[in-house]
Formats: structure tokens, sequence, C-alpha cells
């Protein structure tokens, strides 16, 4: 019984003590929801000697001298929230930047004011928000995402940024409105660490975990959405060099089995070519394809927007070269060498039935990407037609060109036909002359010799072809 009681005993002490713990607990402080970044060297990371702690204008301030890098707040992911801060910039220079969801300064995103347009109230580049893809800052790519900012010279700048899942605003000022609404972040990562950058006085660093002001985390609404005019699938070939003072020809287009890839568009029409295939630091080309289906021969405009340079084929013909070179003023297209489908336009004569058209896109400044909208769809079937493209290409990379080897002779022609092979290229000369022709494959046991306008049909199993001229076609048996 001694025994028992003490038991008992040590269970109400066990028990007494638990409830105190969570009376105690169930009283404690909540977190506090945001917290200011001291400016102290111990919470930043930067280069030495490029960044002051000091006294400024009778505050603790950070000061960023030119050609900073980047000053990244240590130990703080930041997903969704606010970040706000107070910023004095010393001029002159070009830009002061707030980096955000950063891996590194390859994978990150931006907002950055344009400190030249102070005191220029109808800038549209005062301030600026973009994604960076490979290292790639890409500004040009989204012109839609800047505008004026109400920047003050010798004095703070009040910023504050309103992250909630795939949407952000930005105000500036303590101005009611925001001075950036972003209706879908573009950057591939939604979490990451906080830096800034640029010539400046800094104060008052704080950072608000999931304060969102009651701002969505669904991406916003893309109008472009509702215009079918778009054209947004297209097959694609892997980028190529190409050398300055190179042009993009037809000759020199990607046989049919390069097509093995596709991309679609992102939002605004947008084929985004740095997101998929990262930057250039040399000049390269890419070959896009698409198909159009017209119900009758139509006539009309295709509107462009591209970076950085553009051939545009039609039915195996060229029907615009054109370039937009922010790097040469006359040469920049509007509007100010950004991208935008307002680039170029040019007329269009599709014909009944299937029309090929075929991009090649040159880039090796910033992002390269490519927006492409018809004018009007009237008396078209369909458009974004690449699934024939991306199956021909998956059959042609896969030919055996072995059955077709051999030398084949016609009664009607006095010349003969000789097929041989070279790696996965099947050759064709006559017997007239030693030249050799490579062959491209364009389907099934079918291939053309472009140089000469010729298609030859292959029957295998018959041991026969039929050679194709315009509106002639002759047999040939294999001997």
């Amino acid at each position: 019984m001694k025994k028992l009681l003490q038991v008992i005993l040590i269970l109400l002490t066990i028990q007494s003590i638990a409830q105190k713990n969570k009376n105690k607990a169930a009283v404690l402080p909540s977190q506090p929801t945001d917290f200011t970044i001291p400016l102290i060297p111990e919470k930043w990371v930067f280069q030495d000697g490029k960044v002051e702690f000091i006294e400024y204008k009778g505050q603790k301030a950070m000061k960023l001298a030119q050609n900073s890098g980047q000053v990244v707040v240590k130990d703080v992911l930041f997903k969704d929230g606010t970040i706000e801060f107070d910023v004095e910039p010393i001029l002159p220079g070009f830009a002061q930047s707030i980096y955000f969801h950063r891996k590194d300064e390859k994978e990150q995103e931006i907002v950055y004011l344009r400190v030249g347009t102070i005191g220029n109230k109808l800038a549209n580049t005062a301030i600026q928000y973009t994604p960076y893809f490979d290292g790639i800052n890409m500004w040009d790519m989204y012109p839609q995402y800047q505008g004026p900012a109400p920047i003050k010279k010798d004095d703070w700048n009040h910023l504050k940024l309103v992250v909630s899942g795939h949407q952000m605003r930005v105000y500036m000022n303590y101005q009611p409105r925001p001075v950036l609404e972003i209706p879908r972040l573009e950057g591939n990562l939604s979490e990451g660490s906080i830096a800034f950058e640029g010539a400046s006085y800094m104060k008052n660093v704080v950072v608000k975990p999931n304060e969102t002001e009651g701002l969505s985390p669904q991406e916003g609404i893309d109008l472009t959405n509702h215009d079918a005019n778009y054209l947004r699938k297209w097959a694609v070939s892997k980028p190529l060099p190409l050398p300055l003072g190179n042009e993009a020809y037809l000759a020199g287009q990607p046989k049919p089995e390069n097509y093995l890839d596709s991309i679609s568009a992102e939002s605004g029409g947008f084929i985004n070519l740095t997101r998929k295939f990262g930057g250039n630091k040399e000049r390269k080309v890419i070959w896009l394809k698409t198909k159009i289906m017209a119900k009758e021969a139509v006539k009309t405009k295709l509107q462009l927007g591209f970076s950085d340079e553009i051939w545009v084929f039609l039915n195996n013909q060229t029907v615009l070269v054109d370039k937009n070179l922010f790097q040469q003023p006359a040469m920049r297209k509007y509007p100010e060498g950004r991208m935008s489908k307002d680039n170029a336009s040019v007329e269009i004569n599709l014909k009944q039935g299937e029309n090929d058209l075929m991009i090649a896109l040159a880039n090796d400044f910033y992002g390269w990407g490519l927006v492409a909208r018809l004018e009007s769809t009237e008396g078209l079937r369909s458009v974004d037609e690449i699934a024939g493209i991306l199956k021909a290409a998956k059959e042609i990379s896969t030919i055996d060109v072995e059955p077709y080897l051999g030398t084949y002779s016609s009664a009607d022609v006095p010349v003969k036909l000789t097929f041989s092979k070279k790696e996965k290229t099947l050759l064709a000369r006559t017997s007239t002359s030693p030249q050799e022709f490579a062959m491209q494959a364009a389907g099934n046991h079918v291939f053309s010799i472009a140089q000469i306008g010729v298609t030859i049909e292959f029957k295998p199993n018959e041991k026969k072809l039929v050679l194709i001229e315009g509106t002639q076609k002759r047999e040939f048996v294999k001997e």
C-alpha cells in the first residue's frame, strides 16, 4: 500500500509539472513577425573595402561604394512577405538594386532604380523588375515590367516590396499606389537570399516574412491568353555558333532530323530562349519551325518581337531579315531596343493548305527570345502545328540509309544515279559528274537535294526510286 501511494504521488507530481509547463507555454509571447537587419559587419557578406558601417545624417547607415558587387544579408532566406528599406543613391551612378529569391548571381530576381532618370517623372525606365537566367539580366525581354518612379536626389528614398507567391507589388516613398505591379514573377526560384548593390547609403532594412498585405499568391491575369493570334508552339533546333559577319540562309538551315525539341510560349506569347538554353557569350543562332493551316489563300501580317537578329522564311522563301541591336542606337527597334511584338511586321501570303514558317534568331547580347503574332486569323484552320515536324524528325533521325545504296538506271534517261553514305548522310552523284550531293531526309523513304531542287522517293521493297523534278517524275531501277 505504501509503495502504491508513492507511485500515485509521483504521477500527480509529473502531471502537475506538465500542466505548469503547458500554462507557461500558453502565455509565452509570440515570435516577432518582422525583424530589422542590423547594420553591422557580422550580419552581411560583402567585398573588403566596398562597404562601410557609419553614422550618416544622424542615423546608423551602411555605405555601399561604386562597384560594390552584391552585398548579401547573412542567414536570411526570403520567400513571401515584405522587404522595406531606405536608400539614398550616390551620384553619379547607374542603378540601385535589390535582389531577392537569390540562389547566386546566376539565378535570382531583381528590382532596381536607374538613378540617371532622377528628375524625369515621365521616364518609363526609372524602375525595373526582371529575373536572371544563367547569369543573364533579362531587362531587354520584359519592357512591361518597368515604369516611372519618384526617385529623390540627395535624400532618402523608401522602397517596399510585397511578394506573395507569383505576384509582387513595389511601393516607393510612401505613395499609396505601387510603382510596379508584377502579375507573374518570372524567376526560376521562389525562395532565396536578399542582397543589395549600387553606390548608396542605406538604413532601416526590415524583412517581414509572410506579411503580404492581402496580395493573392495566384498568378495574375495574362490578357494575351484570350488572343488566338499568337504563335505559341515551335519545333526548335539546338543553338549553333554564328560568327559575326555571317547571316542565316535557307541553304544553311538545320536538317529536319535536328528539330527533335520544342518550346512553348510563356506569358505575353514570349518564346523564352534564355530560360531554355541559357545565355550566349558569343553570337549564336537557333532555328524555329511551325506550320500554319489555311482554308484558303490568305494575306495577313506577321508581327514580331525579337532579340537580336531575325530571318523569316515562309514556304522556302525569305520574307524578312531584320535587326534589333541595342548596342547600335540607329538599329534599336521600338521600344528602345527591348523586345516587343511591335519591333517589326511583315506581310505574308499564306497558300491554301499547309504553310511552313521558319525563323532563324541570332543573339550575343543579354536575353534572347521571340514573340510572333498574326494580325488576323481570318481564313485559317489552325496554327501551332508542330506534332508532324517532331514526328518526322524522330523518324528521320533513326533512318538506316543502307537499303538505298547502289546504282540506279532508267530506260528513259541516259544517266545513272549512284548513292553512297558518309556516316549517316546519304550522298548522291550522277554518272556524268563526280560531284556528290548530300541528301536531306524529308519523310518516309523521301529525300531531297535542295541545291538542284530534286526530290527522290525510294521504294526499297521494289528496288526502285522515283525522281521528282517540278512536275516531272521518272522511275529508276536498282542494278
